[in-house]
Parts: structure tokens; C-alpha cells; sequence
């Protein structure tokens, strides 16, 4: 049974709620991107599929507009895969449960993937359109672009025939973006000395329900680290007892700010009491602006126990204290707008080192290299080994635009008030792909959607008509 029929625009969320019923996490979108290939072989369109699973589906031009400019309409398939700790969603199986909640499309206890599906429903509803009267006109679905924009950036030259890009990734109704920051990660691995005790006491601290969010958008709020709070118990625990780490974890995506963790303790004491006053007093720091934030502790005892040394329990807890994370700096031009950040995203024990993920963003390469030997200095003095990811280039606002200066005329025209020009930290697509098409002018715009990257995450319904709408006008308007 259709959950989305009568929601305006109709053929978008009939379009939305096909391609949720396909798992697309990164990495795995196979399926979603046959899916679209099929799609467009149905409608009769030239299409393209390469090695990385980026999908091109091109409509040729209506009679009498061949002259008009090309236009791309831009998104990707893949979506960031979250959910709470009492859903048992399998995201390489299962469909996204959808809920319609008033005005809001959201997700049962899972990520909804309005970002980046959103663009991807709008494309391919434009495509089978014939209304819209208009030159060439393609839709890129990309791969990837939630861990490391691979598909954007392994585009092929000379497969889009469009001069004009309309990025639908933002998710501020009434915000034209015009640039947006490049980025990298950093892959550490801290060495871990182990140890055996034995007739012990086991503690598993877990801490849940921060509010999380995207690490690029949500950055410069008020928002708890899991890793970083869980970090400070283990301080903080120090000074008050003995105790041993058995193993760590928080984060699950480099791109969302870790909502949840949990550390593993082991005693010859019992030290319950000691660890929930000690999780009490941190909680009680964060409860102003985390509200939601839980944690819970469990207690078993173990006849024989591998944990990690106390020399490596220092030298994590010094490592996650001295890593940055949150906004490194302001840009000069936009004091609002963050330059520069990074996110402390992911801790997990492995066998014989503690990996840690940390991702940076930069809107200027130089700050950028300057927040990375800042890290570096900092893993090298605890002896770790990391290496730097390749990353993805900033996106640099264009002096010069057609395509902008029409699409704040039409948007003012259409409904009576101006468009906000911005350039935003998080990382856009669009300069992964100028870097193969240096001439393809770019704008990137999209409906209000909050809370990406969280089961919270949203879709406002109306929105989503308005900028469709507006996405047509200017299509309608460049030809």
C-alpha cells in the first residue's frame, strides 16, 4: 500500500517512495543505480552508466529549443545509514519506512535519505515531463558522495553534454549556494598493549540519544561528542579509581557528529557506584543543550579478561583530549559562515590498535593544511600512525554566473522575495565535478530538510513543492 499518494508534488513522492524501497547505503548502489537505468531506458532517454554505478540519463531537446543551453540536474543516490538503538532496520535489505507526520516525511527510527533521494525523486520526475519545454536536459546521479564523493569525482570528461548544473543537495528553502569547503580524513591507528586479569568485575557504560548531526551543517552548534564525553568519564574515572579499559566504541559515519558510544571497564572492585557518579556529574555538564542524552550501565563479572594496558589507557585518553573538534576558524569575508573544522567521527577497538576517524573541512586549502599538521603534530606525539584520504576538492564561488543571477531573478519573480547567496562548509558535489567540467556553470538549492544524518531527520512536504516549482520555472526560464 502506498503511503505518499495525494502528497504534492505527486510524481516526485510517488518517485521518492519507489527508490526507498531500495537500500542505497554508500558503497552499495548497485541496485538503486540499475534501477534508474531501467527508468530511463523505459522513457526512451540515452543512458549511461559507468564503473562507479554514476547513472547519466539524457532527454534530447523539444523541438524548436535545440539552441537552448544544456541544463544538469544533479544529486546522489546513496544515503548515510542511522538509526536508533532499538530499531532492527538492516539497511542492505530492508525498505525505508516512511511516515507522514503533517508537514513533515520522516522515517520510522532510520535516516529517511531526503538527502540526497530528494534530488534524485525531482530529476527524474522533471525527465518524464513533457511539459516542460526546454534543451537538452540531464539527470547525473552520483555514487558515494556520503563518504568520499568517489563517483563526482571519477566522472569521465565529456559524458555530460550540459553547460548549466543544478545541484538540488542544500537544505534551506530560499538559499542559493554558490561554493562550499573541500575536505579530507584522517585514518589514525594508536597501538594498544594488552594484558590479562583475572576474577574481575565488567562495566559497560553506554551514552546515547546526543542530538548528533551533520558534520558539515551543524558544526558550529552546541553539540555533544560522544567520543569526546566519553573520554572525559575515563578521565575523570581516574582520579577516583583503578580500573582497566577493555574496549571502546563511538560513531558509526564520518560525516556525523558520533551520537552514541560505550566503554567497557574492568575492576577487581566494585566500582558501580563510582562510574554512575562520575557519568551523573559529566551528564549534568552537557544536560543544557543535550536533554535527551542517556547513559546506562550494566555490570557482569568475567573469570579471565584481555584489556588494555594503563599506558595505553593514557595514551587514548590523551589522544581524544589534545584531537580538535568542532570549528577551527571564522572565514574573513562571512564571520558567520565556518572556514575551517573538523569532526572527531569514529573510535573503534580493534585487535591490536584503536582506530580513530577524524574528518576535516576547509573552504581554503591553505587553512586546511595548517588544521592538518595540527592534528598531525598532536598523533605524532602520542605515537600514533594515521594516514590522510585523498579528500575533495572546495567548490570556489564564481564571480561570474548565468546561471545564478537567473535563478535569484526567477525565485524573486516567482514568489515576491529574495534568495539568500551563501557559501556553506559543508561539501557539495559541485567541485568534485568541476574538476573534470571547469566550464559548467553550478548552483546548488533544495527544500527544508533538518536533522540529516539522524533517525530525527525530516522532509518539510510544502517545501519540497515550492522548490520543485521553482526548479521547473527555471528551466522553463534558461530556454
Amino acid at each position: 500500500m502506498r503511503k505518499l499518494v495525494g502528497v504534492k508534488p505527486e510524481r516526485v513522492f510517488y518517485h521518492f517512495e519507489e527508490i526507498s524501497k531500495i537500500p542505497r547505503e554508500s558503497y552499495h548502489e548497485k541496485a538503486i543505480s540499475d534501477y534508474l537505468v531501467e527508468f530511463g531506458k523505459k522513457l526512451n532517454l540515452e543512458t549511461y552508466q559507468d564503473k562507479y554505478y554514476n547513472v547519466v540519463l539524457r532527454r534530447k531537446a523539444t523541438p524548436g529549443y535545440e539552441n537552448a543551453p544544456g541544463i544538469v540536474i544533479q544529486g546522489h543516490m546513496d544515503m548515510v545509514c542511522e538509526k536508533e538503538s532499538d530499531s532492527n532496520h538492516d539497511f542492505r535489505k530492508d525498505p525505508i519506512d516512511l511516515i507522514v507526520d503533517g508537514n513533515r516525511l520522516r522515517a520510522n527510527k532510520t535516516t529517511l535519505g531526503g538527502d540526497n533521494g530528494i534530488a534524485i525523486a525531482m530529476g527524474m520526475a522533471i525527465l518524464e515531463d513533457e511539459s516542460i519545454k526546454c534543451g537538452t536536459i540531464e539527470l547525473l546521479a552520483t555514487t558515494s558522495e556520503e563518504i568520499d564523493l568517489n563517483g563526482a569525482l571519477s566522472l569521465e570528461p565529456n559524458v555530460l553534454k550540459g553547460k548549466m548544473l543544478i545541484n538540488i543537495d542544500s537544505e534551506d528553502e530560499g538559499v542559493i549556494t554558490v561554493g562550499s569547503a573541500g575536505g579530507v580524513e584522517i585514518d589514525i591507528l594508536l597501538p594498544i598493549e594488552k594484558e590479562t586479569l583475572t576474577d574481575v568485575n565488567l562495566y559497560t557504560l553506554s551514552l546515547e540519544k546526543l542530538q548528533g548531526g551533520h558534520s558539515g551543517v551543524e558544526i558550529n552548534q552546541k553539540r555533544g561528542n560522544s567520543n569526546k564525553i566519553l573520554a572525559e568519564v575515563l578521565h575523570n574515572l581516574k582520579t577516583l579509581t583503578d580500573y582497566s579499559l577493555v574496549e571502546v566504541f563511538g560513531g558509526s559515519k564520518d560525516n556525523a557528529i558520533p551520537r552514541s558510544g560505550k566503554v567497557v571497564l574492568a575492576s577487581s572492585k566494585d566500582i558501580k557506584d563510582i562510574i554512575s557518579k562520575v557519568a551523573d556529574e559529566v551528564k549534568a555538564k552537557y544536560v543544557s543543550f543535550e536533554p535527551e542524552m542517556s547513559f546506562t550501565l550494566e555490570a557482569t563479572t568475567a573469570r579471565e579478561v584481555s584489556v588494555l594496558s594503563k599506558k595505553t589507557l593514557d595514551s587514548y585518553i590523551k589522544t581524544i583530549e589534545e584531537i580538535p573538534t568542532g570549528v577551527n576558524t571564522w572565514m574573513k569575508e562571512y564571520p558567520e559562515i565556518v572556514e575551517s573544522s573538523d569532526n572527531l567521527a569514529i573510535v573503534k577497538t580493534l585487535d591490536e590498535n584503536i582506530n580513530i576517524i577524524v574528518s576535516l573541512r576547509s573552504s581554503d586549502p591553505e587553512v586546511l593544511n595548517e588544521l592538518k599538521d595540527k592534528i598531525a603534530s598532536i598523533l605524532k606525539e602520542n605515537n600514533a600512525s594515521f594516514e590522510f584520504s585523498a579528500g575533495y576538492p572546495e567548490w570556489k564561488f564564481r564571480a561570474e554566473s548565468k546561471l545564478r543571477e537567473k535563478a535569484l531573478e526567477v525565485y524573486k519573480k516567482l514568489y515576491n522575495k529574495d534568495m539568500k547567496v551563501e557559501v556553506i562548509h559543508a561539501g557539495l558535489e559541485c567541485g568534485a565535478i568541476s574538476q573534470n567540467y571547469p566550464d559548467i556553470d553550478f548552483i546548488s538549492v533544495g527544500p527544508n530538510l533538518r536533522d540529516v544524518h539522524t533517525p530525527s531527520e525530516y522532509l518539510e512536504i510544502d517545501s519540497t513543492e515550492r522548490v520543485y516549482n521553482y526548479v521547473v520555472e527555471l528551466i522553463n526560464s534558461l530556454s
